[in-house]
């Protein structure tokens, strides 16, 4: 469970991550590694929100999802995946 106020939890099962190789320099890993963490969401069918938060973040956020309803959230800030799925959960 990753929890995003007192009330709310996104379920893990309701988060998506892939990994893919990280763009930049790098040193020579940069070619091997997959530690680009990529986050999706699919807002529109989840059933964690409460119906008004739900409203709200779709209002708000909608120009962010894809044309399937997901949100989808990527870093390659770090050089280990843990690091950058935990950076994608904070952003």
């Amino acid at each position: 469970m990753y929890p995003v106020s007192p009330t709310v939890n996104i379920p893990e099962s309701e988060l998506n991550f892939t990994f893919a190789r990280s763009g930049g320099p790098g040193g020579q890993n940069v070619n091997k590694v997959n530690s680009k963490a990529i986050m999706r969401w699919a807002v529109v069918s989840s059933t964690c929100l409460p119906h008004g938060v739900h409203t709200r973040f779709i209002a708000k956020y909608g120009n962010r999802l894809t044309t399937e309803g997901e949100l989808v959230i990527a870093s390659q800030r770090y050089r280990d995946q843990n690091s950058n799925m935990e950076d994608c959960w904070k952003n």
